[in-house]
């Protein structure tokens, strides 16, 4: 409704002009008729031109009718493209949540199998340390012994 109270005054700025333009050319007219009196073929002029005020009237009008629901048509486009807009990014930010949440479950779960590896790698170390301490007490003896014979 907007777009016609701002067709509203380049419409009356139509009128304005081509009502300046029989009235100039009734002046032209009036000037003769004062000279003349009226004939039938000034009457016949005159209506021509009123017809034709008329008709460009209704071609002005007609063009800002066109010009309107170009403008209605473009504005819905827009409003569809934005639409589509809105909806990717709201589909962006929703996969980019997925793979954020599925990325942080893999972190988790990498975490989780570091520290069952540390784990199991200290409790090999401690039976490293047994057997090592095992080897060292069950042959120091047997080092000892040739020792004690030579």
């Amino acid at each position: 409704m907007t777009v016609a109270s701002h067709d509203a005054p380049k419409q009356a700025d139509s009128l304005t002009s081509i009502l300046r333009l029989v009235q100039s050319d009734a002046d032209a007219n009036a000037s003769l008729v004062v000279a003349s009196p009226s004939s039938s073929q000034d009457w016949a002029n005159l209506i021509d031109r009123v017809r034709a005020a008329a008709q460009r009237t209704r071609e002005v009008e007609a063009q800002a009718q066109e010009q309107e629901q170009r403008v209605h048509e473009l504005l819905e486009r827009v409003r569809d493209d934005v639409k589509l807009a809105s909806e990717r990014v709201r589909a962006a930010e929703t996969k980019a949540a997925n793979v954020q949440a599925q990325a942080e479950q893999r972190i988790r779960a990498a975490e989780e199998r570091a520290e069952a590896a540390e784990e199991r790698a200290r409790i090999a170390e401690d039976w490293l340390k047994q057997v090592h301490e095992a080897i060292v007490s069950e042959f120091s003896t047997l080092t000892e012994v040739p020792s004690k014979a030579a």
